[in-house]
């Protein structure tokens, strides 16, 4: 594993750092395996009627839930602070599958079951740090995740980066002013990042799955989890990025 004070470091100048190694290539087959047998959950297929996404699964299956267990510890061990869990999305990337256009996460404006209109995620915390560990290794060839140093500003200022349609994804003038980095990793390797942090993944191109798994934290003893789900339930918009994406 690399120096925790490297990894630390990263993170500060960047929003993101690689954390290689965290779980056994073992552990991670388990995963696999509970996915693919997973019926109690949400799930979204992409515009070829292939799976694109899952949600709302995290503590219903054994090494799914150990996975979470381990992501809290990398977290109060990083930022000696708890954590709470507020989203989890397993995101399947078979040979040909979509990719998403850049975005930051959460920063978007959706109207609630009384035509309300409310500030995406920025509803329940104004901190959230995103967990990725890859299920399978991840490259350019397979559509690995492209990410940029974080922006730094709140939700208002973020709002004016993006398309305004419904989703989070960035508009093209300020894309355009952005350095992606693609993060190249093995099978049970670990990414945190700031959902501040733009971030894009293109199509796979591989004969193989590209296979991640993102659970979505904020800091504290409190959970938005049951809120966030139902909320977006009844969610009166009629775009997401669940299904927004590229061919």
């Amino acid at each position: 594993m690399l120096n925790l004070l490297k990894i630390q470091l990263m993170f500060e100048k960047k929003g993101y750092c690689i954390i290689p190694n965290v779980f056994n290539v073992n552990v991670v087959d388990e995963m696999n395996k509970e996915i693919a047998s997973i019926n109690d959950a949400d799930i979204y297929l992409d515009s070829k009627g292939s799976l694109r996404r899952i949600e709302r699964f995290y503590n219903k299956t054994k090494y799914l839930n150990q996975a979470h267990l381990e992501c809290v510890k990398v977290l109060k061990e990083k930022f000696n602070s708890n954590f709470s869990i507020f989203k989890d999305k397993y995101n399947a990337k078979p040979p040909g599958g979509e990719g998403f256009f850049s975005h930051f996460d959460g920063v978007f404006i959706f109207k609630d079951s009384a035509d309300k209109e409310r500030r995406g995620w920025y509803e329940y915390s104004d901190y959230f740090i995103n967990i990725l560990i890859a299920l399978d290794p991840c490259n350019l060839e397979n559509g690995t995740l492209q990410i940029a140093n974080s922006i730094n500003l709140n939700f208002n200022e973020l709002m004016e980066l993006t398309k305004k349609n419904g989703t989070p994804d960035l508009n093209e003038d300020f894309e355009k002013t952005l350095l992606f980095e693609p993060v190249i990793l093995n099978k049970g390797d670990m990414v945190l990042f700031l959902n501040t942090c733009p971030h894009k993944s293109t199509k796979n191109k591989s004969l193989n799955d590209r296979r991640t798994l993102y659970y979505t934290y904020t800091k504290g003893d409190s959970s938005y989890y049951n809120e966030y789900f139902s909320d977006k339930l009844s969610s009166k918009n009629d775009t997401s990025k669940s299904l927004s994406g590229e061919i």
